[in-house]
C-alpha cells in the first residue's frame, strides 16, 4: 500500500511544457472559486439570505462592514465562510504547485556516442567493481555500475547495452597441433585461453618429475587429465586464471614466444584476486591490434573453490554438490555422466594424497574459444613439506571476437626493446611495454603490435572464500543471478570497451535523458475533483433554484423588472441581452432604464418612479 501511494503522489504523467502545467492549475483555482461561489449561492437560496447573496459579489471592505454591523447571524455567518473559502480557493494552483513531487521526470531517447562525443570523460576509469547482490541490483542499477565515470559529471547520457553492427571476421587456421584458437590472419595471428595453464611453475620440484604427458594439444584442441605429486600444487594454484594468450604469429609461436594480456598491478585487483582461492567472475574487454588491424575481444572468466584444512578432507557429499552446481543453471548440464567421473577422480587423488587436474579447451565457434577445469590442489609447504590447505578449485573461461575492423594508423612502439615486445594499453592509452618480462628469443628485437585492456569488471560476493560447505563457497542464488544476467552485463562492458578503445564511436549506442516537467496522479485528481464540484454546484443552482439566486446583480435587476413570469425566466442565462443605462439629470437625480423602461430615481429628499412617457 505504501508503494501505491507513492505512485499516485510522486510526477510520472508527463506534459509537454510547464505552460501547460501552469494552464492545469489555474483552471483548477478558478474552478474552486466557481464552486465556492455557486455553492454559497445555494447556501443562500436554501436559507432565503439574499443580503448575504449580494453580499459575495462585493469586495473585503464592504463585506467587513456588512459583518459587524449585523452581528452574529446566519446570514453573517454564511458571509463569513464563504469569505474564508474564496480567499483559500485564491490559493488552490499555488496548493497544487505544492504538492509537486518532484515536478520533473526523466524521459530517455536513443543516441549515439557521436553525437555525444563531448560528454565522455577523457579520464574515465577502465576498472568497474561490482559486488554481486540480487536483491539490489536492477537493471538500473547495472547501467549506472559499468557505465560509473564514464561520462562527465552533470550530463545525462549513460550507456544503452545497444550496439550497432558489430563484424568480427576471422582467417583459416594455419596450424592443426595446437589447441583451440581464435584465427585472425593467415600469417597465425591468433588469440586463445591461456594455454600452459595446466602446468605448474616448474616441471622438476624435489626429485618430483611432473607428468606433462597427461596433457594434450592438437586438432585445435586440448585435453588434459593428470594426477600429480602435491609439490607441483602451490605453482598452479598461485598462476593468475582468466590471462588471454596472444599469438602474433606461426613463427613466434613455434618459438615459445607467445604474449599475454594480463592485468595491471598498480589499479586491477584481478591481479591478486585472480590466484589463489576465493569464488570470484571477471569480464573484461580487450583488442590486439596489428599494423592496420584490429579486433575486440570479450572475455568471460568463472572461479568457484571450496577450501578446507590439513586433516579434513572433503566430504563426498559436497564435493558432488559442488562439482554439478558450479557445471552451470541448467539441469542437463549438472547431470552430464562427465561430472561423476570427475568427482570420483578427485575423491581418489585426494585419498592417495595427491592432486589432480581435469580440463578441455574447445572452440565452440571460428571465433569462440572456452576452456574449463575441475581440480583438487593439495597445497604443501616448500621448506616443511606439510600441507597448507585442499583446494577444490573450477574455472571456465569463454573468449569471442565481437568486433574486426582497419586502423588508419599502425601502432608504434612506446619505446626500443632488444626483445620481441608488445605495447600495453589499459583503457585505450598506451602507457607501458612488456619488454621488462619479454622471455630471450632467437628472433631478437620486434615489436608486435598493441594489446588494450580496455575494460575490466570483478564481481565478488559470489560465495564464502574459506568453507568446506558446498551452498557457503557457492551461493546458488547469486550464482544463478550472474549467470542469467551474463549477457546483459558483458553488453554494457562491451558498449564500456568500445567507447574508449577508438572504435567508430558510431557503433556505440548511449541514452540520453531530457527533463520533462510532469505531474502526479493525485494533483489530476485533484483538478478533476474541483471540476466536477464546480458542475454539480452549477448544476444545483441552475435546476434547483430561481434565476435570482444563480446571476449577478444585473441578471437580478433585468429579472425583476422585465422578464418575471416569461420565458426568459426560466432560465439562467438570457437569449436576448437587453440594455440597461443610467439617466443622469442634474435636477431630479439619476435612474436606470431597462430597456427604456425606468427601474428608481434618486432624488436628495424623495423616491419616486419616473413615469416612462
Amino acid at each position: 500500500m505504501g508503494n501505491a501511494a507513492s505512485v499516485f503522489v510522486e510526477s510520472s504523467l508527463p506534459v509537454a511544457h510547464n505552460g501547460v502545467k501552469s494552464i492545469i492549475f489555474r483552471c483548477a483555482e478558478l474552478l474552486m472559486g466557481l464552486f465556492v461561489f455557486k455553492f454559497a449561492s445555494l447556501a443562500a437560496a436554501r436559507s432565503s439570505h439574499f443580503t448575504s447573496y449580494l453580499m459575495f459579489s462585493e469586495d473585503h471592505i464592504q463585506r467587513l462592514l456588512f459583518l459587524t454591523s449585523r452581528g452574529f447571524s446566519g446570514a453573517t455567518v454564511l458571509v463569513f465562510v464563504f469569505t474564508v473559502l474564496s480567499m483559500f480557493s485564491s490559493l488552490y494552483g499555488s496548493l497544487l504547485w505544492a504538492l509537486d513531487s518532484p515536478g520533473y521526470i526523466f524521459r530517455s531517447s536513443d543516441s549515439t556516442l557521436a553525437e555525444q562525443k563531448n560528454a565522455m570523460n577523457l579520464d574515465a576509469p577502465y576498472i568497474v567493481q561490482l559486488r554481486v547482490d540480487p536483491k539490489t541490483l536492477d537493471d538500473n542499477t547495472l547501467r549506472r555500475s559499468i557505465g560509473a565515470d564514464l561520462f562527465k559529471q552533470g550530463v545525462n547520457v549513460s550507456l544503452s547495452g545497444d550496439i550497432n553492427s558489430l563484424k568480427p571476421e576471422t582467417a583459416n587456421s594455419t596450424r592443426n597441433n595446437v589447441g583451440a584458437r581464435i584465427w585472425l590472419d593467415d600469417e597465425g595471428f591468433s588469440v586463445s585461453t591461456d594455454t600452459y595453464s595446466p602446468l605448474p611453475t616448474a616441471l622438476e620440484i624435489d626429485g618430483n618429475t611432473f607428468p606433462e604427458q597427461c596433457i594434450k594439444f592438437d586438432g585445435g584442441m586440448g585435453l588434459w587429465n593428470c594426477t600429480f605429486n602435491s609439490t607441483f600444487s602451490q605453482g598452479i594454484v598461485e598462476d593468475l586464471i582468466g590471462r588471454p594468450e596472444v599469438h602474433w604469429d606461426d613463427a613466434s609461436s613455434r618459438n615459445f614466444d607467445s604474449q599475454y594480456i594480463v592485468p595491471n598491478r598498480i589499479d586491477n585487483i584481478w591481479a591478486t584476486y585472480g590466484r589463489g582461492a576465493g569464488s570470484a567472475a571477471m569480464m573484461q574487454v580487450f583488442t590486439v591490434t596489428k599494423g592496420h588491424r584490429r579486433h575486440t575481444f570479450a572475455e568471460t572468466v568463472f572461479r568457484i573453490t571450496m577450501l578446507t584444512n590439513p586433516g579434513i578432507p572433503f566430504a563426498s557429499t559436497e564435493v558432488e554438490d559442488l562439482v554439478r552446481r558450479a557445471a552451470g543453471p541448467n539441469a542437463t548440464d549438472r547431470a552430464h555422466p562427465l561430472l561423476s567421473q570427475i568427482v570420483d577422480d578427485i575423491l581418489s587423488a585426494q585419498a592417495k594424497k595427491l592432486s589432480y587436474n581435469f580440463g578441455v579447451n574447445a572452440a565452440e565457434s571460428p571465433r569462440t574459444v572456452i576452456q574449463s577445469s575441475w581440480s583438487y590442489f593439495k597445497t604443501l609447504n616448500i621448506n616443511s613439506g606439510n600441507e597448507i590447505f585442499s583446494l577444490l578449485h573450477m574455472t571456465a573461461t569463454n573468449i569471442t571476437l565481437i568486433h574486426s575492423e582497419d586502423v588508419p594508423n599502425p601502432p608504434s612502439a612506446l619505446h626500443d626493446c632488444d626483445q620481441p615486445f608488445q605495447n600495453e594499453a589499459y583503457g585505450g592509452k598506451v602507457t607501458q611495454t612488456n619488454c621488462a618480462g619479454a622471455t630471450l628469443s632467437r628472433e631478437g628485437t620486434r615489436f608486435y603490435g598493441t594489446v588494450d585492456t580496455s575494460a575490466v569488471m570483478v564481481l565478488y560476493g559470489l560465495g564464502v572464500g574459506r568453507s568446506n560447505i558446498s551452498s557457503e563457497s557457492m551461493s546458488e542464488n547469486v550464482v544463478s543471478w550472474v549467470w542469467e544476467n551474463t549477457p546483459k552485463m558483458m553488453d554494457l562492458l562491451i558498449a564500456r570497451g568500445l567507447a574508449v578503445s577508438g572504435a567508430d564511436p558510431r557503433l556505440v549506442r548511449v541514452t540520453v535523458q531530457h527533463l520533462v516537467p510532469a505531474i502526479s496522479g493525485l494533483q489530476v485528481l485533484l483538478a478533476v475533483l474541483v471540476a466536477v464540484l464546480a458542475g454539480v454546484a452549477w448544476s444545483a443552482l441552475v435546476f434547483g433554484q430561481d434565476v435570482a439566486w444563480s446571476k449577478s446583480f444585473w441578471g437580478n435587476l433585468v429579472h425583476t423588472t422585465l422578464w418575471r413570469g416569461t420565458k426568459e425566466a426560466k432560465g439562467v442565462y438570457m437569449r436576448r441581452t437587453p440594455e440597461v443605462d443610467m439617466v443622469v439629470n442634474a435636477a431630479e437625480g439619476g435612474w436606470l432604464m431597462v430597456d427604456g423602461r425606468p427601474v428608481f430615481v434618486v432624488l436628495p429628499d424623495k423616491f419616486f418612479c419616473p413615469s416612462p412617457y
